[in-house]
């Protein structure tokens, strides 16, 4: 029963909100932001209302996928991939009521593969993952952030690769077993290159998908600057194949020449009429550790 003052009359009548707790806060102030011409809510309900915002945008992306796979991805995908591709179509359906529950890269962020969507570290980093679990001689290092360098100069602002890095990187070159290692490069989060260590070839790769300058000259600085630093007996060589022919898919590419670094023998092709199935067959290795181009099922049916 709730109680209210003599003073409450018609003409300024005091409203009980049934929906607000009655408890008392054990603490003396309470966060609260205040939006001009909306009102104030505290920090619960902010980040309730950011949680949703959240849950609609992978929502929205989700949909994007689901029509991107049946409307256009399935047209250009091989016979053998469609009841996969329907399959997946129809979980990305039926999983939408539920995403803000699952892990972070099992559908939301994996989402992102839809063009023209730029992909963030967390598919690239699921990739490496997969990759280090499916092939005991792989390793990640990290992920390197770097400008772009219009003309390679002996002039230097420092190291382009923290102390930090660098001695891991020494420690996984000692490490019995490791033959692959892996360094994302990030660039101003608008481009994705990498550099890929081999320990038994004792060679430092390093590769931008645009082949221009700019990231290539970064590029080629930390694997200098690694070689330098106590890789001195490896050989620096330059990448420029698979070439990116769009402006979005630089992550893509990234993560299908790590997979070609950890499977010995494996070619793939990533053009124009290629690209979609590729997409596809990186987000279902994301999703389920099953790489398509592998598959025994897929190989038997090319096959036979």
């Amino acid at each position: 029963m709730t109680v209210l003052p003599v003073a409450n009359t018609n003409s300024c009548a005091i409203s009980v909100d049934e929906s607000a707790s009655q408890e008392q806060n054990p603490e003396a102030t309470i966060d609260t932001v205040y939006i001009k011409d909306i009102g104030t809510f505290s920090r619960k309900q902010v980040e309730t209302f950011k949680r949703y915002q959240n849950l609609k945008k992978a929502i929205e992306l989700g949909i994007a996928m689901h029509k991107r796979i049946l409307e256009e991805d399935l047209t250009s995908l091989p016979a053998y991939y469609h009841f996969t591709a329907n399959e997946v179509a129809r979980d990305i359906v039926e999983t939408a009521a539920e995403l803000a529950t699952l892990p972070d890269y099992k559908y939301t962020l994996l989402y992102r593969l839809t063009p023209p969507t730029w992909l963030t570290d967390v598919p690239l980093r699921a990739c490496c993952e997969r990759l280090v679990v499916d092939n005991m001689e792989c390793r990640l290092a990290c992920f390197q952030v770097a400008s772009p360098m219009p003309k390679r100069t002996r002039t230097k602002n420092g190291a382009p690769v923290d102390v930090c890095l660098r001695e891991k990187i020494m420690s996984l070159v000692q490490e019995a077993n490791v033959d692959t290692i892996f360094l994302p490069v990030n660039f101003l989060n608008a481009h994705w290159c990498f550099l890929v260590i081999k320990t038994q070839s004792k060679r430092i790769l390093f590769y931008d998908p645009l082949n221009q300058d700019p990231y290539k000259n970064a590029s080629a600085e930390i694997a200098t600057h690694l070689k330098v630093s106590g890789l001195q007996d490896y050989d620096m060589v330059a990448q420029n194949n698979l070439i990116q022919f769009d402006a979005f898919s630089c992550a893509v590419y990234v993560c299908w020449m790590f997979i070609r670094h950890s499977n010995r023998g494996l070619r793939v092709e990533i053009h124009a009429t290629a690209l979609p199935r590729r997409r596809f067959e990186l987000f279902i290795y994301l999703k389920t550790t099953r790489l398509l181009t592998l598959d025994p099922a897929t190989i038997n049916w090319i096959s036979g």
